[in-house]
């Protein structure tokens, strides 16, 4: 008699082993799914840092570096400056970003940090 095609433990044991090897997979798949959607967050942070970064630069006259002070920029003052493109603003959701969040542009000292808030307070 032939045989034609596997038995129900074959089957079964090919199963078993497959779940076994999702089960050692997974977990590490889920990890860099996480640190892929931490790598978007701080690249598209940094685009915002570097766009307001050049805006502040581009108009020194408004933004005077030689004092302490604490300035705030919308993200919408900045994409419409041409600093940065709407597009790239998104979350790890890929959502786009609120342009009303603003940039805190802090200068201590002639250095200056950047930090994105929802609100900041000029000084």
């Amino acid at each position: 008699m032939k045989k034609n095609g596997f038995t129900l433990a074959e089957l079964l044991g090919v199963v078993v082993i497959l779940g076994l090897l999702l089960l050692l997979v997974f977990p590490s798949v889920v990890k860099e799914l996480k640190e892929g959607e931490k790598g978007i967050d701080n690249a598209v942070e940094q685009i915002i840092v570097n766009g307001a970064s050049n805006y502040v630069e581009n108009n020194k006259t408004a933004y005077p570096t030689n004092e302490d002070a604490t300035y705030c920029i919308t993200l919408n003052t900045i994409v419409k400056a041409g600093e940065i493109s709407e597009n790239l603003l998104i979350d790890k959701k890929g959502n786009t970003l609120d342009l009303s969040k603003k940039v805190e542009v802090q200068i201590k000292s002639g250095k200056k940090s950047y930090r994105l808030n929802d609100q900041c307070q000029n000084s």
